[in-house]
């Protein structure tokens, strides 16, 4: 199950996953608030947060997020994902040497600075 969380920019798409992912919670919660945030912001940051119950993702939900990806891959400016577990903490790193924004993995105690790393303006060059 995916929900969505309160208190963060506008400009940020902040979820939590619970339970088992299903395609489902891709295209009735995340699919259509990034499609509503990328009305207002050429460019958006997503908060992926993995709940200590997080069980696993259905492969249909694998092929949803694959599809996320692709279609979405320069939309993103930033995205933090916070998980204690080793499994989706090294998917997570692997699947950010594929997309072209920075992409950071934090332990779910490490909220506050997630927060700040997320919300850092990007460096002039």
């Amino acid at each position: 199950m995916l929900t969505l969380l309160a208190d963060f920019p506008h400009d940020t798409v902040a979820v939590r996953a619970a339970g088992v992912l299903s395609g489902a919670d891709y295209q009735q919660v995340l699919v259509p608030e990034i499609e509503q945030k990328l009305q207002d912001h050429a460019s958006i940051r997503l908060w992926y947060e993995f709940d200590p119950d997080f069980q696993g993702i259905t492969v249909g939900t694998l092929w949803h997020d694959a599809v996320l990806g692709f279609f979405h891959l320069s939309d993103f400016s930033r995205i933090v994902v916070l998980a204690d577990d080793t499994r989706m903490r090294g998917m997570a790193q692997t699947l950010a040497g594929m997309l072209a924004c920075p992409v950071k993995v934090f332990s779910l105690q490490m909220r506050e600075q997630a927060k700040a790393w997320l919300n850092e303006q990007p460096k002039k060059v």
